[in-house]
């Protein structure tokens, strides 16, 4: 992949990771998110593929937000334009068809936080920060998202404040997993990643839709997805092996059938 602003690099664990690396801050504008759409969507048809890492390089910046720039020249037709699609990158994104886990190396702020939010799980650095400025330009960003996701008092505080927190409160209010030291934090997610990559592929994928599901719907729907699921998980191949190696104290060899 050639990309002035995202790097990415598979590796023979069957993990990609991508990395933003757009100095000085790693603002993204429109133009970003739509490569960023177009490197997930290759990455869902890339069958070497089953766990993504996103990041960002260097250890004070994750994603600053967006390229405030942008923003003086929209207008109620172009801001909304701007909205949907940076919207639908996003969802596409958070219903990506594979785990992906967010190592968050410094600021997470705005769209920034947003984009680690829709990450099945997020691991920070111990000097990770957290912020939604939007409110400060007379606006507003990730408020559907962040109160899915954190205690409602701080996910409140940040909507209507734009003031920042820091990873320990990040951590106990809900937005981040895993709190690492800097030095530790892509050691700790690799590590994470393959532990994810060693499951079953079919597994791994339904267990994500239903994931998704239960965030949607109301549980009864949900359940009666879980148990359709489950009817095909219970006739597959990989099943029959993860039980077997199991009782035979092995490594299971899945096949993804």
């Amino acid at each position: 992949m050639e990309s002035e602003y995202f790097s990415m690099d598979i590796t023979d664990e069957e993990i990609a990771t991508i990395t933003i690396d757009k100095p000085p801050v790693n603002a993204l504008d429109s133009s970003n998110y739509v490569e960023l759409y177009n490197i997930f969507y290759n990455l869902s048809e890339n069958k070497k593929v089953k766990v993504v890492i996103l990041t960002g390089s260097g250890e004070k910046f994750f994603v600053a937000g967006s390229d405030i720039k942008e923003f003086l020249h929209l207008n109620t037709r172009s801001g909304i334009s701007y909205t949907k699609k940076n919207q639908e990158v996003r969802e596409y994104i958070r219903k990506f068809n594979k785990p992906i886990i967010c190592a968050i190396n410094g600021l997470a702020n705005g769209g920034g936080l947003a984009l680690a939010l829709i990450c099945d799980i997020r691991i920070a650095s111990s000097k990770a920060t957290f912020a939604l400025s939007e409110i400060n330009f007379g606006i507003l960003g990730a408020t559907q998202y962040i109160t899915k996701m954190a205690h409602s008092g701080v996910s409140r505080k940040l909507i209507l404040s734009g003031e920042s927190i820091n990873a320990e409160d990040a951590r106990l209010s809900g937005l981040v997993d895993e709190i690492v030291l800097p030095e530790n934090l892509m050691e700790r997610t690799i590590s994470l990643a393959r532990k994810i990559a060693n499951k079953a592929p079919l597994a791994l994928k339904y267990a994500k839709q239903c994931i998704l599901k239960s965030q949607e719907t109301l549980i009864d729907e949900g359940l009666k997805f879980e148990e359709e699921t489950l009817e095909y998980l219970w006739g597959t191949e990989d099943k029959n092996e993860g039980v077997s190696a199991f009782l035979e104290k092995r490594k299971p060899v899945f096949k993804g059938k």
